[in-house]
């Protein structure tokens, strides 16, 4: 049995699920990357073997949900709703009608009707998840290459802060304000991008050193 999994954090998408496992939460090393900031940076697992689906809680702080009830480990049915914070999933066959969703106890029943109402219609094919990245990317190729050039002074940042807990936690936050703020999305070009980051950085660590002299 072939099965797609519908994702909405905000954006409605969906993606094939392959047999194998995928992690899903705020991270950039997660398989799926979520919106929403309540969720833990690596939040939860789905597992897909032949047809039968897998969810595990990966010891998030706000718990992954099936049917509105808290799991930690659970075979999903297709149709059952997954919810973490605000993000609903429904794993659905890729052929094959429709089955009906049970919305009762949901935490996000305007996000789960709205998958289903686009799900249900066949004009109206959801994106497949990773499209919009790849748009983004052709319209700010440039922008892009440069970043990814700034990976190996992201690898030595990564280094300097490792002896440093209270450093290392205001990196984490001024990442999350980066992402929560969208600056690669209304940045149009390296130095705008650079000033705001820069901004948002020097903030977190004034914030980290006056923790520091208030513990001190």
């Amino acid at each position: 049995m072939d099965l797609r999994l519908l994702i909405h954090d905000g954006t409605p998408r969906q993606m094939s699920l392959d047999d194998g496992t995928i992690t899903l939460g705020r991270s950039r090393s997660c398989d799926v990357q979520l919106e929403d900031p309540i969720l833990s940076r690596q939040h939860c697992a789905l597992t897909s073997d032949e047809g039968r689906l897998v969810v595990a809680d990966l010891g998030s702080s706000n718990g992954t949900f099936v049917g509105g009830e808290r799991v930690e480990v659970r075979t999903v049915s297709v149709g059952e709703v997954i919810e973490l914070g605000s993000v609903c999933m429904i794993a659905l066959e890729t052929r094959g009608d429709l089955p009906t969703v049970n919305c009762e106890g949901l935490r996000n029943q305007d996000r789960v009707s709205e998958l289903i109402m686009m799900a249900t219609d066949e004009t109206e094919d959801l994106p497949r998840a990773g499209d919009e990245l790849h748009r983004s990317a052709e319209r700010s190729s440039g922008l892009l290459a440069e970043i990814a050039a700034d990976h190996l002074v992201d690898e030595l940042v990564t280094l300097l802060i490792r002896s440093h807990p209270r450093r290392r936690n205001a990196f984490a936050r001024a990442l999350d304000r980066m992402i929560g703020e969208k600056i690669l999305e209304t940045c149009t070009d390296r130095e705008q991008l650079r000033e705001a980051a820069r901004e948002i950085v020097k903030d977190e660590i004034l914030a980290a050193d006056l923790e520091d002299q208030e513990t001190n």
